[in-house]
């Protein structure tokens, strides 16, 4: 039997499921927070005997696309266990998943694969990079120290430091294409369920906040900045002046998805400063046709009208036609039974296109998208816009 779990007895199933399969051993602290989670998100099950044997959890969440708010399922927790794996629970789980979803209103899905071939079956593909910068110590202490203006450390439990942190990320790292707008819940997880997470205020000399970091202490061997967020120039220096001044108790400093450009703007000698990138987060579009109504394009002074075909063998409402009608920027998108297509792609490809993995010329020149018109014009209406996330679930 497959359903959607609401229960705290039923969430602490599916706790118990998680910890067995990644072979994680939860705290008290860890164990609480999960189960208050659960109240927030979506527990897919599938039970034999009243038991679950086998979950798909998604986190409901709005992302920013390219300018324009949208919804999207952030799936976690995929797990059977052993005496049920090979059975095709997974696979039924995602069906029931997608269609209750789809009915829903949801447009796209993200997810962290532990394997990217098993998840390309349901339809997802890379869409965002992780990159960590390693600086060492001596690097660091090239950051020319900024006097004016001060930091302060702050704990999550201050309600008022929360309200600061939350309205910075909305106005930096949040309004990027692709990251998440986060909620309350995911707010308080992240900092009660992740251990060791500590936080800074960078502030004006008007007492205005105007920057912040989440950071961690690695015994004495690493300083790793897991977010930095600044709106302008002086809160960059402002908390990369805060980073140096550790410099005495760490040999190297660790920084998680920063802009390296600005960052390496602050250091007189960059040669020895080492980046490690790699591909982290997939996702897919759950419903075409809503998610093409709701998306950005430019504005443009033609209308536009094209057939878009899409091929999605998981999610019936996307397979298909569909005829696009664009103008001043906004689309009409209705599934269509006849039309020769202009593009031909995978609900793979084309969310790579649409979120800005690859742009429509790469697309094409890779095979990843088919062109059949007279005229390539989707490249003209995309804007380039390369997907961010700070978040990993």
């Amino acid at each position: 039997m497959i359903r959607r779990v609401t229960e705290r007895q039923e969430i602490e199933e599916t706790r118990q499921l998680a910890s067995y399969a990644f072979n994680a051993n939860h705290t008290d602290t860890q164990k609480e927070e999960f189960l208050i989670k659960g109240q927030f998100i979506d527990n897919y099950v599938e039970e034999i005997n009243g038991r679950v044997t086998s979950q798909v959890i998604n986190h409901p969440y709005e992302v920013m696309i390219n300018g324009q708010v949208m919804t999207s399922a952030g799936i976690v927790d995929v797990a059977s266990y052993p005496e049920r794996r090979g059975t095709g629970s997974i696979t039924r789980l995602f069906e029931y998943a997608f269609k209750d979803l789809y009915e829903r209103g949801t447009e796209l899905s993200y997810l962290a694969p532990f394997s990217q071939p098993f998840y390309r079956k349901f339809g997802y593909e890379m869409i965002f990079d992780i990159e960590e910068t390693y600086i060492p110590t001596h690097v660091i202490q090239q950051v020319k120290q900024e006097k004016k203006g001060y930091m302060e450390r702050v704990f999550w439990e201050d309600e008022e430091a929360q309200k600061i942190i939350k309205a910075l990320y909305r106005k930096t790292l949040g309004s990027q294409n692709g990251s998440l707008l986060r909620e309350d819940y995911w707010w308080d997880f992240e900092f009660k369920y992740f251990e060791g997470k500590r936080l800074a205020i960078a502030y004006d000399d008007n007492d205005v906040p105007c920057g912040y970091i989440n950071y961690s202490l690695i015994g004495f061997s690493e300083f790793k900045i897991n977010e930095l967020a600044y709106t302008n120039m002086f809160a960059l220096r402002k908390l990369m002046t805060f980073v140096s001044s550790h410099s005495g108790s760490f040999p190297m400093f660790v920084a998680k998805n920063i802009d390296v450009k600005m960052v390496s703007e602050l250091f007189t000698e960059t040669i020895e400063v080492r980046r490690k990138k790699q591909t982290d987060m997939m996702a897919r579009i759950l419903d075409f046709e809503r998610f093409i109504g709701k998306f950005k394009f430019r504005d443009v002074s033609t209308k536009y009208s094209l057939y878009l075909e899409v091929n999605d063998a998981n999610c019936p409402w996307n397979d298909g036609m569909f005829k696009v009608e664009i103008e001043n920027g906004q689309a009409n998108c209705q599934k269509v039974e006849e039309g020769k297509a202009d593009y031909s792609g995978t609900i793979q490809r084309w969310t790579q296109v649409f979120l800005g993995k690859h742009t429509v010329e790469e697309a094409i020149w890779a095979e990843f998208l088919e062109f059949n018109g007279e005229k390539e014009v989707l490249s003209d209406l995309i804007e380039p816009n390369t997907p961010h996330l700070y978040d990993h679930f």
